[in-house]
């Protein structure tokens, strides 16, 4: 099962929006999947959203939050 992991600052979409991003993310990878000649596997693409807490994530080395 393809799995697409987003991690996000705590509260930084609301539910509507997280919502967005996932059917986004699944359209996108289901795409190029078929573009692949994988077929359709739109139904398997799970995503997971992952909201860290203050000082939870690094980029660069750098800590956000």
């Amino acid at each position: 099962m393809p799995t697409i992991n987003l991690t996000v600052p705590k509260a930084a979409w609301s539910k509507e929006e997280k919502g967005e991003i996932v059917t986004r993310l699944t359209d996108a990878l289901a795409a190029y999947a078929k573009e692949a000649g994988k077929g359709d596997i739109k139904q398997y693409v799970s995503v997971h959203v992952n909201e860290t807490a203050e000082g939870g994530y690094a980029i660069g080395g750098n800590v956000f939050g």
